[in-house]
């Protein structure tokens, strides 16, 4: 089921499908609002948000936490100080915790070289209090690595904090978002790359610090 040309198209139906809501219709001052775009494929679809509102698109990476079995099964994801633990499916699998603690490694090694290679600080995220801050990502699969970064989120003290994506399951759990704006919601998800015709791997992004 093909949705969306590559993510510059979701992006762009992503933003006019945000500026519709009456959410974000009664935001008077757009200066307000600051666009937080998950590295890599999230800042991509971001950059659309970020000029419909004419505001920052911030690049955060979350990393995954696989499962020692499935490299493609998320059980967790890190960012910066917070990890997020897919509770019901390490209560279903058991692993052994050097394992679990060997997948957090790669997972933190992996988060570091994301900063290191696109220069991010987590001072950039200073600027979130009191905002009204739009997480975005590409496609939401297991939603561990946007949890990881809600909670990391919060610790900058916005004063909302909005999820949004192209493509997500129809059952996915808020798991503390003030709103969640899923474009496509699909009932028998299986990859997020089978809504687009371009999910190539993305190797350079836009940053947007202003």
């Amino acid at each position: 089921m093909i949705i969306f040309k590559d993510r510059i198209d979701a992006g762009k139906k992503l933003a006019n499908f945000l500026a519709q809501d009456d959410f974000f219709k009664k935001i008077k001052d757009k200066k307000e609002i600051i666009v937080v775009s998950l590295l890599r494929g999230g800042v991509i679809v971001g950059v659309p948000i970020a000029e419909k509102f004419k505001t920052k698109n911030l690049p955060l990476p979350a990393t995954k936490i696989a499962s020692p079995q499935n490299q493609e099964l998320a059980i967790g994801a890190f960012c910066f100080s917070q990890i997020y633990w897919e509770k019901e499916i390490l209560n279903l699998y058991f692993f052994p915790k050097e394992e679990i603690n060997k997948q957090l490694e790669k997972a933190k090694q992996k988060f570091f070289s994301y900063c290191q290679k696109f220069n991010i600080n987590e001072k950039i995220f200073e600027t979130l209090k009191h905002k009204t801050v739009i997480l975005v990502d590409d496609g939401i699969a297991t939603g561990a690595t946007v949890c990881a970064a809600f909670y990391f989120l919060k610790t900058k003290k916005p004063q909302t904090i909005i999820l949004t994506s192209p493509v997500g399951p129809y059952d996915f759990k808020n798991h503390g978002f003030d709103k969640v704006f899923i474009y496509h919601k699909e009932k028998y998800f299986s990859a997020i790359s089978q809504f687009y015709e371009d999910f190539s791997p993305v190797e350079k992004v836009k940053i947007q610090y202003e």
